[in-house]
């Protein structure tokens, strides 16, 4: 049976003949129209747009009729409730209802139908609606009751009526209601009242099919309701009620009340259904007997009002009461670990949340505490599922190192690359202390220092730039051991045996001292990789320990280098100085070999000159020698 069927039988309207004249006039109206439209629509009005549209879109809407976002959702919710939109906003009425079918659609009384368990499974259509009741009782309705664990017992009550709304005349036909512990959650006592109806009660075929009542025997067997009311006004007493969509009990209640002139029970009552919705539920729907089931309920036998009060209890039990039996809190991510932890099946996204992570310091390794992922977001850490879902070790963000939960480990290695990681920082040329910075401050010493290279030079305890980086020490070393491949580099000389002869500060020095004429042979024998010879006698490598190597490998090989040419006459005095021996020769007309004799040492004068690579002043012997030698060749010409 069609909805339009149903409710033509059900109001016994008939359908409007210019139905479809009026469908031709509004789907003239497009979305894209530039005609002045009401900024206050009515329900009508948007409810014939999305029929024809086929679609229920919240932009359309606003786009269409000028109004904004807060305005549409609350439209589209009335639709909802209406039954011309399911939960997902699909449209469920078809396009050719007539207006006054869709006036009397909208005019209805539409509870929550699709997830009530009382009569909408059985009416052919399904209805997502939030209660339309009045708004004294949905403002004494809550989704939770604070408190709950200062009640020694609560009461789950239903009702099971002759149709949807008492305002068509429907009529509470039974009233079902169980008082349970609330420590423990077993049923203390139970009440089951049925009522009379009166004469005038409307009386839906479809309901009695629903919850089997035998009317014929309910008009001879059933309670007055005023015996049936304070009936049930003695049973439930002071204690907090539960229902599962209570404002649809809640307003037949209240009509009842009215019709024998008792006032209303104002006891705090919960609306289990409210909570099931917030819930991340991978259910088809949120009726009764669809969450009951998920949550494990094997009690069957729904639409009877004793056992709708098991199969709601036992939801209630699951969604507000941990395994001790103590009341959770009632924000949807308390009740979500509830669940979890009994057991049920969440969507997945939420379950994901749910997972256990020990959590560390990022700077010490030290273990803090165990929480879910939704509690770790709680204290801002924030840890997605899908990177840690495969964790084979430890997960670092933020401040936190982060690992799966098994078995607990004291301390973990702290991670080497944490920006806020503490690093001791020394200059490489002097090896002196300079400052202790965090990673984060070292790596902007110099544009090309990443964190994680200066991060593996702590490790390595090697050079980076122009520093060693060490790991952090309470009291930091005032020195280590400086880079002497790096800066002002000081050079050992050895003998052409290999014998340590001197370390000097500088190549300059080499050059004054050993009377090289310039620096370039020396800097060539530093840079090369082997010692293959000796230059002038001599070896130079640059100095790489602290204390100087006392032999190496010697080189026989001698290569000579250029040397300045000091010349002296035979009173020692200083004369001038050449780059080569040519230069001599040719100012004092010598011959070069004698020239060369007396530079090594093998004559000590050569014609009244005195020819040395330095330019020190001669020694008394030295001089003794060639005035000696000078006097001897002199006289030998004679």
């Amino acid at each position: 049976m069609s909805i339009i069927d149903f409710i033509k039988g059900l109001f016994g309207g008939e359908p409007n003949e210019d139905a479809n004249q009026s469908a031709n006039v509004v789907e003239d109206k497009s979305v894209n129209s530039e005609v002045f439209v009401d900024r206050n629509p009515t329900i009508e009005n948007v409810a014939r747009f999305v029929i024809q549209k086929g679609v229920c879109k919240g932009a359309d809407i606003q786009r269409y009729f000028q109004i904004g976002y807060n305005l549409s959702g609350r439209l589209m919710s009335q639709l909802q409730q209406k039954g011309v939109l399911d939960s997902s906003y699909n449209v469920l009425v078809d396009a050719n209802i007539s207006d006054q079918e869709l006036a009397q659609l909208l005019s209805m009384e539409t509870p929550e139908a699709e997830d009530s368990h009382h009569v909408s499974s059985a009416l052919g259509f399904k209805v997502n609606a939030i209660s339309s009741s009045p708004l004294d009782i949905e403002l004494s309705i809550k989704s939770y009751i604070p408190g709950l664990s200062k009640y020694e017992c609560y009461v789950v009550f239903d009702t099971e009526t002759s149709g949807l709304s008492p305002q068509q005349g429907h009529e509470i036909l039974q009233i079902g209601a169980v008082k349970y512990n609330t420590r423990t959650g077993v049923a203390i006592d139970k009440r089951s009242i049925y009522i009379k109806p009166s004469p005038n009660c409307v009386i839906e075929p479809a309901a009695l099919r629903v919850n089997g009542i035998d009317i014929e025997k309910l008009k001879q067997t059933g309670l007055s309701k005023v015996e049936a009311i304070n009936s049930f006004i003695e049973f439930i007493g002071t204690c907090p009620l539960f229902a599962y969509n209570a404002p649809f009990d809640m307003r037949f209640l209240k009509s009842t009340c009215e019709m024998v002139n008792v006032s209303l029970p104002t006891n705090p009552v919960c609306d289990v259904l409210a909570m099931v919705r917030k819930l991340a539920l991978p259910t088809e729907n949120k009726r009764l007997v669809t969450i009951s089931k998920h949550f494990g309920f094997t009690g069957g036998n729904y639409h009877e009002a004793i056992k709708d009060c098991d199969a709601t209890n036992f939801v209630l039990r699951k969604i507000y009461f941990n395994e001790d039996g103590k009341p959770v809190g009632k924000s949807v991510d308390d009740i979500h670990s509830n669940l979890y932890k009994n057991g049920v099946k969440l969507e997945t996204y939420i379950e994901q949340t749910m997972l256990e992570l020990d959590v560390y310091s990022r700077l010490t390794g030290e273990f803090l505490f165990t929480k879910t992922i939704r509690q770790c977001a709680e204290k801002g850490i924030y840890v997605s599922y899908n990177n840690i879902k495969d964790l084979d070790g430890t997960f670092w963000t933020t401040d936190y190192g982060i690992r799966l939960h098994e078995d607990l480990i004291g301390k973990l290695e702290p991670d080497i690359y944490y920006w806020k990681r503490l690093i001791d920082v020394y200059s490489r040329t002097t090896g002196e202390f300079l400052f202790t910075k965090t990673l984060e401050e070292c790596a902007g010493l110099a544009s090309s220092f990443s964190q994680k290279k200066i991060a593996n030079a702590t490790i390595e305890k090697s050079w980076l730039g122009e520093y060693g980086f060490r790991a952090h020490e309470e009291e930091p070393q005032t020195n280590i051991e400086r880079d002497f491949t790096y800066g002002k580099r000081l050079v050992d000389c050895y003998s052409k045996e290999g014998d340590f002869m001197k370390r000097y500060e500088s190549i300059s020095d080499i050059v004054t001292e050993l009377g090289f004429a310039g620096d370039s042979p020396i800097k060539t024998m530093l840079r090369q990789d082997k010692i293959t010879y000796n230059l002038n006698g001599y070896i130079f490598i640059y100095a790489t320990t602290e204390q100087p190597i006392l032999k190496i490998k010697g080189a026989p090989l001698t290569k000579e280098a250029k040397r300045p040419i000091y010349v002296f006459d035979i009173n020692g005095n200083y004369l001038n100085v050449f780059l080569k021996i040519t230069e001599c020769t040719a100012a004092y007309g010598l011959q070069t070999e004698g020239v060369r004799r007396c530079l090594s040492a093998g004559k000590p004068q050569y014609n009244g000159y005195i020819f040395r690579y330095s330019n020190a002043p001669l020694s008394e012997e030295e001089l003794a020698a060639a005035k000696e030698n000078y006097a001897y060749r002199e006289t030998s010409k004679v």
